[in-house]
């Protein structure tokens, strides 16, 4: 009954949550953050998805920070290090205040679509924790969908089962998006339209994580449904993606450094003296974003 509830929502708020139909607009100074799991923190080593938004808002300087973690949930699992879920959730706390971003982009849902319906009423109730820590700093929240699962065939698994809790996990993010005035941005059938529009290629690597054509696919997919203009991927606009991901992989030293434990954790006794370097990668990054800016004027 749950379910038939669900999906039925998911209908009734499809054309009020389809970005397509909604213009979708940044602010005067844009600083977004793009949080979410492994699809967005691989999506920082391709860089389609930011490149598009820096071509399609060519008239704003956009500040675009990827802050993805791979396996992460909405209760912030992947990030509590040593510590309970309640500290990787402090962890995105902490690193959005002091970004102070205007805009949002969160993708979470598929780690937790593996418990099922019985997980369900777990998975709202978090997710509803998260956008009221996230909507504090009084930012645009964009939601966007889960990706189903690709089928690669034997000894892979048949991921049938597993795409119908996605469905209702959809249903539930869609509904939440709904109730809070939210863009939900649907990328459930992104791998078969890249199977239709690639002879059938394959749009994973695994059944899960996208290939890195997958990815651009991906990336042209949500700005098309953001309603920006379509990228030629032209010599300036390959530029732009080149310095995105370098500007990206500093960023990820930045709030991500190597041995945190040593550095910022409970053994900083040991190496803590380094913290004082991690805040020189501000310098690299705004000089990195400076010639992204400069290769998109020219």
């Amino acid at each position: 009954m749950r379910s038939l509830f669900l999906a039925l929502g998911l209908v009734l708020t499809a054309g009020w949550t389809s970005a397509e139909e909604k213009a979708f607009s940044l602010p005067e100074h844009p600083r977004i953050a793009f949080i979410g799991n492994t699809f967005c923190e691989r999506d920082q080593q391709q860089g389609y998805l930011e490149t598009l938004l820096i071509a399609g808002f060519a008239d704003k300087e956009i500040e675009f920070r990827n802050l993805g973690w791979s396996g992460d949930t909405v209760r912030g699992e992947a990030r509590a290090g040593f510590g309970q879920p309640i500290d990787g959730f402090n962890h995105i706390a902490k690193h959005v205040a002091e970004l102070k971003p205007n805009v949002i982009f969160l993708n979470y849902g598929l780690n937790e679509s593996y418990a099922g319906e019985a997980g369900l009423a777990g998975f709202e109730s978090d997710l509803a924790k998260l956008l009221d820590m996230l909507s504090k700093e009084s930012a645009k929240i964009v939601i966007f969908g889960i990706m189903q699962q690709e089928n690669l065939g034997p000894p892979l698994p048949d991921p049938a089962a597993q795409n119908k809790n996605i469905q209702l996990y959809n249903a539930a993010l869609a509904k939440t998006a709904a109730g809070r005035g939210l863009m939900f941005v649907d990328l459930y059938d992104v791998p078969t339209e890249f199977a239709k529009a690639n002879g059938g290629k394959h749009f994973t690597l695994n059944e899960i994580h996208p290939t890195p054509a997958g990815h651009r696919f991906a990336g042209e997919a949500i700005a098309r449904k953001l309603g920006l203009p379509a990228g030629v991927w032209d010599d300036r606009l390959e530029k732009i993606r080149q310095l995105t991901v370098e500007k990206n992989r500093l960023y990820f030293h930045r709030w991500r450094p190597e041995n945190e434990t040593y550095i910022l954790g409970f053994r900083k006794k040991e190496q803590g003296r380094n913290a004082v370097e991690i805040p020189q990668f501000d310098a690299l990054v705004a000089e990195k974003e400076a010639e992204i800016n400069r290769v998109k004027k020219n």
